[in-house]
């Protein structure tokens, strides 16, 4: 009987202790604007970033990019995307579910080995994404992302022989879905201005590992 009324009476005061004390909140910000550069297997350049915390839990995100192609630098376009994702918190820490899409365009005319080539590709990512953000005390902070991304592209090439004049054509497409593994590390310099690393385990088909650093903007 005493065993009883000890849990009726904690099952009473359960409810209205949990009232009284908040819920632990992570304190990262969400709401950023950066410029960075970013470099993979295949393409290389600046980009443009920026992501908004809407209410409590809802992440939209943006991301600019001006590129060039790493074994034909005449080759050069710009690749857009944007994220949607939602998190919630864990631990010490925020984990967000995610969706996220980008597609563009590179194109040029060259000369490759005395030979004039002209070239179009296009590509499209689209997938879902888990990632895990940590603060480690009040000017460090860490990541830790998943990826499950569908790449779908298709190119045309030209290649004119200097010496007699003919055109060798080539055109493909192609799909493939990979996993993408991320790291990242940022340093809040001071409360609005921070530096951050990141590192992308990828397969071929996604572009390669890719390396990113940028300088961002907290408000």
């Amino acid at each position: 009987m005493k065993s009883l009324s000890l849990l009726l009476l904690a099952a009473a005061v359960t409810p209205a202790f949990a009232q009284t004390v908040p819920a632990v909140k992570s304190g990262l910000n969400y709401n950023r604007v950066a410029v960075g550069y970013s470099s993979d297997d295949g393409l290389k350049g600046y980009n443009v970033t920026g992501s908004a915390l809407l209410g409590n839990s809802i992440i939209i995100s943006g991301i600019y990019d001006d590129v060039e192609v790493k074994d034909a630098a005449f080759l050069s376009g710009n690749l857009a995307g944007f994220g949607l994702a939602y998190k919630f918190n864990v631990g010490p820490g925020d984990l967000s579910l995610g969706y996220t899409y980008k597609t563009g365009t590179v194109s040029g005319i060259g000369s490759v080995g005395g030979d004039v080539v002209a070239g179009i590709a296009s590509a499209e990512q689209k997938g879902f994404s888990l990632n895990y953000r940590q603060a480690i005390n009040s000017s460090l902070e860490f990541s830790l992302g998943y990826g499950r991304i569908e790449t779908n592209y298709v190119f045309e090439e030209f290649a004119i022989d200097t010496y007699t004049g003919d055109v060798i054509a080539d055109a493909g497409l192609g799909s493939a879905t990979s996993n993408i593994y991320t790291i990242g590390l940022r340093y809040n310099i001071t409360k609005n201005l921070d530096a951050s690393l990141s590192y992308a385990f990828q397969d071929e088909e996604a572009g390669g590992d890719k390396f990113g650093v940028s300088v961002g903007y907290n408000f």
